[in-house]
């Protein structure tokens, strides 16, 4: 018998012994991976919640600052304009002479001392409190100098007609109703004159009529120790004379006192001058470089608002990306390999089977798949070489049986048919061997010779049995591959119902934060006015609907991309069915074959068996008395062969 060969080194190894090896995140499974992308989306809002709050906070301290800054500023100014003020209220006094201006003049000093307690209470004038304490002292004396100018006024009494200018006019009336009863007309329009050139050197300011006065003054009191009268009236005359002059030049001096007074306003004025200008030189500069600071943080916060938003937005694509590329990649490269094993192309290695997912149930079934086709290519090797075996076995158990058919006849022609009948009786009656055709004949010779074509019969019937089980685990594997893919249409399924779900939360998210919406928090409205494009949403920042938008669109390419790979785990799901169908397919035309190779191998044997008679003792009288039937049928003899 040829010795069983070798057949390993035959047959390819398809797959790699590595069973572990895993793709991208494919430890992973699908629903972990979705629960990452929707924490990496809370992330995000929660950033740009973040960045929005600094911005806030940023620019809500710089208009603080700039606020504060103008507060200041207008309380300096208030001080400016109300020192301003009381000034002018100073000199129209100084030239009307009117005290009543003395209360407009006190409104516009309260003023100036209430802004200066406003000023002092805020904490951006801590280095303007030297400054403040001048101008108050300046104030204080600026307050008393022209309430000191108005009693003096007061007391003087031209314009009302009250004080020393009534007690005069009251002098001046009796002095000269005196001098007119004593005879001294002349002395009378004297006095008035007196009169007249103290009213003109009142209103000059200039001290030279005050001599010409006291002349005149002199030339009465001469005039009176020269004349006749009484010495009584005399007396009364020259006391109300001098009563006269001293009302007089008492107001002369106090007009000139009033012009020395009115002088010190300038020096007071110009001790508050550089308070004043340091005061309102450091409010002005504050509020300039608050507005700086201002416009400063401005920028800043469009910036940071703005990079801080695209990092986060890039970070969430980039995520998104990655973890649907970590879905489709899988995908493709697995629909990809079960083309090409469709194609007939065994030469493949099926990555991705130690993933956690749906991909790696499938790349795990392809992976039993090309196993599988591998064990169909060593079982069609091993058939085709026991088919060649087989043929071989065949042809010489024709040539052997063909030579023990000759032999048979010669030696039967050779020999008596006396002889024949004496040594055989019971062969008398036996019709003459039909002949054989020639396969049959050498499997006869074979077989009683040495049992070969037995042999071979039964490593056909083993080797037709194992083909037949091979294919029912083809279809076993096939069954199971549909299953994976099932599953990982299923988790493809849940993977878009998640994004959905994001795409919904953003939604509602972003119709939350249009001011639009009165209603309760679990009210989501869809209609047309809310889903209106970014220009004519009323959110409350425009930079936030875009991002809104963008993660929409993200949204809605991840649904497409999902939608994208739900098409083709159905086209991998078509053909793994159509490769089951094949399967099942082969499988039953294998059972079909092995079936009919069966009967034909049990119609040979059965015709080898009932034709060979094998020279055994045991055997002789039951092998004659099959052979004596039929020939207790025939009515005529036997003929030679």
């Amino acid at each position: 018998m040829e010795p069983k060969r070798n057949l390993e080194h035959d047959f390819l190894e398809l797959s790699a012994a590595d069973k572990a090896d895993h793709t991208f995140l494919g430890t992973m499974r699908l629903s972990g991976r979705a629960n990452l992308f929707l924490i990496s989306g809370l992330v995000a809002i929660v950033l740009f919640a973040g960045i929005m709050l600094f911005a806030d906070h940023r620019l809500q301290s710089a208009l603080d600052a700039a606020a504060a800054a103008e507060r200041m500023a207008a309380q300096v100014q208030l001080v400016e304009k109300g020192i301003a003020h009381a000034r002018g209220e100073e000199k129209t006094f100084v030239l009307k002479k009117d005290p009543a201006i003395a209360v407009s003049f006190r409104i516009n000093i309260e003023a100036v001392i209430e802004a200066l307690d406003k000023l002092s209470r805020m904490p951006e004038s801590v280095t303007l409190r030297r400054a403040m304490a001048t101008i108050r002292d300046g104030l204080a004396q600026y307050d008393q100098q022209f309430s000191k100018l108005v009693a003096a006024e007061k007391e003087l009494g031209l314009v009302d007609g009250s004080g020393l200018s009534r007690q005069l006019q009251l002098a001046t009336e009796e002095l000269q109703a005196k001098f007119s009863t004593a005879g001294f007309a002349n002395l009378a329009g004297q006095v008035a004159r007196i009169n007249q050139e103290g009213q003109e050197t009142l209103l000059s300011g200039y001290k030279r009529g005050v001599g010409e006065i006291q002349k005149r003054y002199q030339t009465l009191v001469i005039f009176l120790n020269e004349t006749k009268i009484p010495a009584n009236k005399k007396k009364a005359l020259q006391d109300l004379l001098k009563k006269h002059e001293t009302y007089m030049l008492a107001m002369i001096n106090s007009r000139f006192a009033f012009e020395e007074d009115a002088r010190r306003f300038d020096d007071i004025v110009t001790y508050l001058s550089p308070s004043i200008n340091a005061m309102s030189g450091y409010a002005d500069k504050a509020y300039g470089l608050a507005t700086e600071a201002l416009g400063e943080e401005r920028k800043f916060i469009r910036w940071t608002v703005g990079a801080g938003s695209a990092a986060v937005l890039v970070m969430l694509i980039l995520i998104g990306q990655m973890l649907l590329r970590s879905v489709i990649g899988p995908v493709r490269v697995l629909a990809h390999v079960a083309g090409r094993l469709a194609d007939g192309d065994k030469a493949v290695t099926v990555p991705g089977r130690g993933n956690s997912d749906s991909t790696g149930a499938i790349a795990r079934a392809l992976d039993r798949w090309v196993e599988s086709l591998s064990d169909l290519d060593g079982l069609r090797q091993e058939l085709s070489h026991t088919k060649t075996k087989l043929e071989q076995t065949l042809a010489e158990a024709e040539k052997d049986a063909l030579a023990a058919a000759q032999a048979a006849r010669q030696a039967l022609l050779s020999d008596d048919r006396e002889d024949d009948i004496v040594a055989d009786p019971g062969r008398r009656g036996l019709p003459p061997m039909p002949s054989m055709p020639r396969g049959r004949a050498s499997l006869e010779g074979e077989a009683v010779i040495s049992g070969g074509p037995l042999s071979s019969v039964s490593r056909q019937l083993t080797s037709f049995s194992e083909y037949v089980t091979a294919a029912a685990n083809d279809v076993e594997r096939t069954e199971a591959l549909m299953k994976g893919l099932q599953d990982a249409h299923g988790q493809i399924e849940e993977m878009g119902s998640l994004v959905t779900a994001i795409r919904d939360q953003t939604n509602l998210l972003a119709f939350r934060t249009s001011p639009k919406e009165e209603g309760p928090d679990n009210l989501v409205i869809l209609s047309g006015e809310d889903q209106e494009p970014i220009e004519s949403s009323k959110f409350p920042d425009a930079d936030m609907a875009k991002r809104f938008d963008a993660i929409r669109e993200a949204t809605d390419r991840a649904e497409r991309t999902t939608h994208a790979v739900r098409n083709t785990v159905a086209d991998v799901t078509r053909m793994a069915q159509d490769i089951a169908a094949t399967a099942s397919a082969q499988a039953l035309e294998a059972t079909s074959k092995l079936l009919s190779q069966s009967e034909y191998l049990q119609n040979m044997l059965d015709d080898v068996i009932s034709k060979i008679r094998p020279d055994i003792p045991g055997n002789a009288p039951k092998q004659k008395a099959e052979d004596e039937k039929p020939a207790r049928k025939e009515k005529t003899p036997p003929k030679k062969a």
